[in-house]
């Protein structure tokens, strides 16, 4: 092991030299070193699949696809709640997180300037939810929610969302609904209520228990042809963004950019690429800017009641 001890020798002289001169600088000496990269990196993720061991096996093949690209370690984390997720990345505990759209919302808020987006999902840039309604209501298919909104005057029908926290069970279709009626869903349904889950939803609305719903368009879509004649589809929103790979910035421009072309590098031909494609249903990663979920953040900011 001899022959290691010049170099580590050497890399601590090199570092107390930058500290030298951050402190004739007057720079902060931590930020002269920021830009050295950690000796490992930690990676978490939001916990939506519910099973903390196949979260680490698929995280895991992730963390490794990466750490063989950049040359440094990559470990997974995992969180127990999605707030754990945000205040892991935000505090640096974690460096990268896997997150949904409300989570990177959330993230960016707290962070600013220093978070950042590695990339997505090939089908994160094309999410859709669907308002469905019982056929006993009569309704046919709606050019926007605002003649959903007139429609709904004076009938006394309720409405289903699904799990108050969903980005594309409640968060998203609340927006479209409020920008394109100018009112919210309370002032027009008789009530409003949050079944917990799209699948419930779509029975619901099927059953007449709720005339009318909002869910997540794959839900509906992976329905049988006669759930689905029970539910139709009146309205399909316009595309959103959803998961996103998040960073830290302070990870530095050369790191991140390493990051960044191993994560748009992950493909079907190693193992560790087709498993982590597999088990997030997508065919690649793409790039993304974090301009792109701003619509999250002044959502968040406008007070909509997302639950705990």
């Amino acid at each position: 092991m001899h022959h290691h001890r010049p170099a580590s020798r050497r890399g601590f002289l090199l570092s107390a030299a930058a500290l030298a001169v951050a402190a004739s600088l007057g720079v902060n000496a931590g930020e002269a070193l920021a830009q050295q990269p950690p000796a490992r990196l930690i990676i978490t993720a939001i916990p939506d699949d519910g099973d903390a061991d196949r979260m680490r096996e698929n995280f895991g093949a992730l963390a490794r696809h990466l750490g063989q690209a950049v040359g440094i370690p990559v470990e997974y984390m995992h969180v127990e709640n999605y707030a754990a997720s945000v205040t892991a990345l935000a505090t640096g505990r974690a460096h990268v997180a896997w997150l949904g759209a409300v989570t990177t919302a959330q993230a960016r808020m707290q962070m600013g300037e220093q978070l950042t987006i590695l990339g997505c999902r090939d089908i994160d840039k094309g999410f859709v939810s669907y308002f469905i309604a019982n056929p006993a209501t009569g309704l046919g298919t709606v050019s926007d929610l605002g003649e959903l909104a007139k429609a709904a005057q004076g009938k006394g029908w309720s409405f289903t969302f699904g799990s108050k926290s969903s980005t594309s069970g409640h968060m998203m279709p609340r927006k479209y609904f409020m920008d394109q009626a100018g009112t919210t869903p309370e002032k027009v349904f008789r009530s409003v209520a949050y079944s917990g889950s799209h699948d419930v939803v779509m029975q619901m609305v099927a059953d007449g228990t709720h005339p009318l719903g909002a869910l997540n368009y794959a839900s509906w879509d992976k329905a049988d042809d006669a759930l689905k004649a029970r539910a139709p589809i009146v309205y399909k929103t316009p595309p959103y963004t959803n998961y996103a790979l998040a960073a830290r910035a302070d990870l530095g421009p050369d790191l991140l950019a390493r990051l960044r072309a191993a994560l748009l590098a992950v493909d079907g031909s190693t193992p560790e690429g087709a498993q982590v494609l597999k088990y997030l249903k997508a065919g690649k990663f793409i790039e993304a800017d974090i301009g792109e979920w701003q619509g999250y953040v002044d959502l968040l900011e406008s007070g909509i009641d997302i639950g705990g």
